[in-house]
């Protein structure tokens, strides 16, 4: 697949800054300060909601945490990160799995989300007008993606070397998620990768096709996205990640009761217009380290490419308490 980095369009979405809420502030947990003050990077992503709702009802205080958040769109930025300017980040199985063959000693902490089939969170969309309806029609054309390191792309990668499609002719090109929309719309790029709740906001126009969730041709259900931490600190401070987690399950049932609340919140951190925050279906959460997923996605990156040589993933997993 040809790349390049296509500058980002934002208009009447949302402004998304590394908006310094303490990137290389302070001295948080793995940084030798406080162990119980969290540095926490995420992206606009409606995974990190159970993040934002535990620190806006004061969940993280109850399980006597500090938290400093961070908004960070590129996810493949943040493992070299950890440890340095965050304790705790959104990451994906892809990069995790990337950072450990590069030496980075990350391990992941807690779930965020899982896929199902009543409930997809990751999208292949093309666009009509480009004539994309199917996976085969990418091919000789432009397709927008989050990150190419990412899970989203990784899938589809595999999904269409599966539907035949001959991956040297695809162009890629790396899209924000707040500015695909747009760029779809342009027809800048012909069909794009996203996640929720950009997704929501794409699908609105009714030029855009649902090609289908790619992880779900991987397995039945999986886990795409999920929270790491420096190996050292979490096995030297197991009570903080079970508290960590515990402040997510609470942030989880507290979304479930009260979803209007939560809606507000995911509009707060996004930016995206009401429209948008109201028709997004919120993902799948759990709390729960699914290690077995791991292997379907090692499998699948040495499928297309994006992986050699062995690794063990018992190690990119911190014990659980």
């Amino acid at each position: 697949m040809a790349s390049t980095r296509l500058a980002t369009f934002i208009a009447g979405v949302a402004v998304i800054a590394l908006a310094g809420c303490g990137v290389g502030g302070g001295t948080g947990a793995s940084g030798g300060g406080d162990p119980r003050t969290l540095r926490i990077a995420h992206n606009s992503n409606a995974a990190a909601l159970p993040v934002r709702v535990a620190e806006a009802k004061g969940i993280f205080a109850k399980h006597n945490l500090k938290v400093e958040l961070t908004k960070v769109e590129n996810l493949g930025t943040l493992p070299g990160a950890v440890g340095k300017s965050f304790d705790v980040a959104l990451s994906v199985p892809t990069t995790l799995i990337t950072a450990a063959q590069q030496g980075i000693p990350v391990v992941q902490v807690a779930g965020a989300t899982l896929d199902i089939e009543q409930n997809p969170t990751a999208f292949l969309i093309g666009s009509r007008k480009a004539g994309v309806s199917k996976p085969k029609d990418l091919e000789g054309k432009t397709l927008g993606v989050l990150v190419e390191t990412g899970t989203t792309h990784v899938a589809t990668k595999a999904w269409l070397k599966h539907e035949g499609v001959d991956l040297s002719t695809v162009k890629i090109v790396q899209v924000d998620g707040p500015a695909q929309a747009d760029q779809l719309a342009s027809g800048r790029i012909a069909a794009v990768e996203t996640v929720m709740p950009f997704a929501t906001n794409i699908l609105h126009n009714p030029d855009a096709f649902d090609l289908g969730d790619p992880y779900l041709k991987l397995a039945p259900e999986l886990s795409a996205i999920l929270w790491i931490a420096q190996r050292d600190f979490a096995a030297r401070q197991p009570d903080v990640i079970k508290d960590f987690r515990a402040a997510l399950d609470e942030a989880q049932a507290a979304i479930g009761q009260n979803d209007q609340e939560a809606r507000k919140v995911l509009k707060d951190y996004t930016g995206l217009p009401d429209a948008v925050i109201t028709g997004t279906k919120l993902p799948t959460y759990t709390s729960a380290v699914r290690s077995e997923d791991l292997k379907v996605w090692l499998d699948t990156m040495r499928e297309v490419g994006a992986f050699t040589g062995d690794i063990d993933l018992s190690t990119l997993v911190a014990q659980q308490n």
